[in-house]
């Protein structure tokens, strides 16, 4: 049970929670900022297994316990965090909850999403841009999340794939830990990687995970951009066909791919209403669209530009990423999976065929799939795709934790994910 006094208040004696009093020294642990695209008001934590132990940061000793069995509703009051369950509970500038021990295991409820299971610790506070909503930080094991996170973004059954992905997932973790300035290392969506806890854990993720255990993917020492698709096409891309990259990495070289022709997504076609199309593009702008031509294709495959008309038939460039990201975003229905893609009017319709499924960049995960149903190993995928990496443990190896060059500010979460 939950053991305090009835509103203690703590508010006025603690100070506000810093990146260094929550930083990560390690690379055994990784800080994921859940339910962030929610909106979180309010959420009920409720103990499965073990305990949670309640801290306010910078103070060692805990102020309440939540036991096995029990639950305690996080919200706000003015701007400090509440927990509260019947018959009491505290407010705080901040709160830390650490499990009492490895097994602990708690569930986080919230309106507008199914229970999730998680492990590890949860760090609570006000969000400083949103005056009326909480963040939410689950500290967890790496390998913890890698398993999750592989059982969500793979979604395939072979273990030579999975176990390849799950080098990815550690990798893409270790490197990209700075993207969110020290508050938190990644989110648990498509903006990092998709993260629900340990309750979507599957016996071959948690499998793949264990048998590449520390295995990360490097280039000259140093992690690489471990950035990873749904479907080539039957080509992959180079960053700079996609994103507005400075420079390409020599291990993300586009290359044919001939294990993509089992993809259901090798070859597609959508036909999107001309009206709508328009409507939704001239929103985005601030200009009347009236159409659009094809632009420039890097090596004569993806479409690296867009130019829409306005109604005086003047040309405005957009990179074709955003182009799409757009489309699928705002037009209900509308589903251009790559930039690889012709384009042509049939009366009222736009006509879209394409090829793959995403970025291009990388490794295509029905590609590794096949692979992996041919016996490939996980290392053959990892060196098919990334070009004169290797393989090797996290310890001893540089942790680059620098943004990607490759990262997109008007399409945040692209470069990322698997299958937009």
């Amino acid at each position: 049970m939950v053991r305090f006094a009835l509103f203690l208040l703590l508010a006025a004696c603690i100070a506000g929670p810093t990146a260094a009093s929550d930083a990560t020294a390690d690379t055994s642990h990784i800080r994921v900022r859940i339910l962030d695209r929610l909106g979180v008001r309010a959420a009920t934590v409720t103990v499965q297994q073990g305990a949670l132990r309640v801290h306010i940061p910078e103070h060692t000793a805990p102020v309440a316990t939540i036991a096995a069995g029990d639950s305690a509703t996080l919200s706000l009051r003015s701007d400090d965090v509440k927990l509260r369950q019947s018959g009491g509970g505290l407010y705080a500038r901040a709160l830390r909850l650490d499990p009492s021990d490895t097994t602990t295991k708690w569930t986080l409820t919230h309106a507008e999403t199914r229970p999730r299971t998680y492990t590890g610790g949860i760090r609570v506070r006000p969000d400083t841009s949103r005056s009326d909503h909480l963040v939410l930080v689950n500290t967890v094991r790496l390998d913890r999340y890698v398993a999750s996170v592989v059982a969500s973004e793979y979604p395939f059954d072979d273990i030579e794939g999975a176990k390849a992905m799950a080098v990815l997932v550690r990798t893409y973790a270790l490197r990209a830990a700075a993207k969110f300035k020290g508050a938190y290392d990644h989110v648990d969506h498509t903006a990092s990687q998709v993260y629900r806890g340990a309750s979507a854990v599957t016996d071959g993720s948690r499998q793949a995970t264990e048998a590449t255990e520390g295995q990360v993917v490097t280039y000259n020492d140093r992690l690489i951009e471990a950035v990873y698709f749904s479907s080539s096409g039957g080509h992959t891309a180079n960053p700079s066909a996609v994103w507005s990259a400075e420079r390409n990495h020599p291990y993300l070289i586009a290359r044919n791919d001939p294990y993509d022709a089992r993809s259901p997504h090798h070859r597609w076609t959508t036909r999107i209403d001309r009206s709508t199309l328009l409507s939704a593009l001239s929103e985005w702008k601030p200009f009347a669209v009236t159409g659009f031509y094809l632009g420039d294709r890097a090596d004569g495959r993806r479409l690296t530009h867009i130019d829409l008309l306005d109604a005086d038939k003047t040309r405005h460039a957009v990179r074709s990423n955003d182009f799409r990201l757009h489309v699928n975003r705002n037009v209900p229905g509308a589903e251009l999976k790559s930039t690889w893609f012709d384009a042509w009017r049939d009366g009222d319709v736009y006509v879209f065929e394409g090829r793959g499924f995403g970025h291009g960049v990388g490794l295509s995960q029905w590609g590794a799939h096949a692979m992996a149903q041919e016996g490939f190993s996980y290392r053959e995928i990892l060196t098919f795709y990334y070009t004169d990496v290797q393989v090797q443990h996290v310890d001893g190896t540089p942790v680059d934790a620098t943004l990607p060059p490759v990262a997109d500010e008007e399409s945040p979460d692209e470069p990322r994910r698997i299958g937009w």
